[in-house]
């Protein structure tokens, strides 16, 4: 979030991806490889959703979104709860 009045609040950086891949493969409403915000907080939760987009990618490599990774990280958040 950036507060136009609270520049000390600012990120240090802003990065975008090019496309995020959903299971390594790129999304496309016309192949059926597409899923929702909506759809993804319903199916694996908010907290969920925070860690698998965490962990889809941190580098230059367009972001994947893997569907078992996000069921890890919600077995991962109810374990550690």
């Amino acid at each position: 979030a950036i507060w136009d009045k609270e520049e000390d609040k600012w990120p240090k950086g802003i990065r975008a991806n090019g496309h995020l891949l959903l299971n390594s493969a790129k999304m496309s409403k016309s192949d059926g490889n597409f899923l929702t915000l909506s759809e993804s907080l319903d199916k694996f939760s908010a907290d969920g959703m925070r860690l698998t987009l965490a962990d889809a990618g941190d580098s230059i490599e367009d972001a994947n979104f893997v569907e078992s990774t996000a069921d890890a990280a919600i077995l991962r958040l109810y374990t550690f709860i």
